[in-house]
């Protein structure tokens, strides 16, 4: 009886080593396919990234949309997809995915700021500026944020808030040459003429062959009795290839 006790101890034992051996195993096998798994979807949120910045937008979304396959809860690769839908006109899907980034993380300003640009292409201004303001709380020195918002504003008449947002996109980004044309647009239409001027001076200082700034400060000149000094504005876009600046040199300048 003791030799059967112990030859079914022996063979007991036995198999707990094998069976050691395969739960071991199975864990090295398991540790490899996380591995594998989470290099994958890295793998395609890089494709992602490659494919959009070479233009192949639906490229990026199918690569996105394997990674989310992967791992549902990367914010990066429903922001990645969201951007890709806006390019494609799908404003709905854009929504939904930049939505989806919000909810997994709340402080992804880049969501919540082309989640803005979504609702101003469908013309919701007021939920454009709400959107694009929290973007501007979570990054406040990000100039393209300030620059957007004004345009936001400014679509909705209220250019006095634009004019605000231009300046702080100015102060952080002194070369922002689209700040300053827009700005000088704005002010222009809100009244302060020699302001628009001096921001049209900017932006041709900032790049010589602007031919809508000079254009636009020579109206502006123009319409205030500098008729002199808009023709020269108009001469000098005509010298860079301007057929509207010639028309309006006919007009202004006979």
């Amino acid at each position: 009886m003791q030799d059967e006790l112990y030859t079914t101890g022996a063979v007991s034992g036995k198999n707990f080593f094998v069976y050691l051996r395969f739960l071991s195993t199975s864990v090295m096998l398991l540790f490899a396919f996380l591995s594998f798994s989470q290099t994958t979807y890295s793998e395609y949120l890089h494709a992602a990234r490659q494919k959009e910045s070479s233009g192949d937008i639906s490229g990026a979304i199918a690569a996105c949309s394997w990674a989310i396959s992967l791992k549902d809860d990367l914010d990066s690769a429903y922001f990645l997809r969201g951007v890709a839908f806006l390019k494609t006109g799908e404003l709905k899907s854009a929504t939904n995915d930049l939505s989806k980034a919000i909810k997994i993380n709340p402080q992804y300003a880049d969501a919540y700021f082309f989640r803005g640009i979504v609702k101003a292409s469908k013309q919701d201004y007021i939920g454009a500026v709400k959107d694009i303001s929290r973007a501007a709380e979570i990054d406040p020195k990000n100039p393209k944020i300030f620059y957007n918002r004004a345009i936001a504003e400014a679509y909705m008449g209220d250019y006095s808030d634009a004019i605000d947002d231009l300046k702080k996109a100015i102060e952080l980004k002194p070369d922002y040459i689209e700040a300053y044309y827009s700005r000088a647009y704005w002010q222009d239409m809100s009244g302060s003429y020699y302001e628009a001027i001096a921001d049209y001076q900017k932006v041709t200082e900032l790049n010589p062959k602007h031919i809508e700034a000079y254009i636009g400060m020579a109206t502006v000149k123009y319409m205030n009795g500098e008729k002199e000094s808009a023709c020269s504005d108009l001469k000098k876009a005509i010298g860079i290839g301007s057929i509207k600046a010639e028309e309006l040199s006919n007009v202004f300048c006979k």
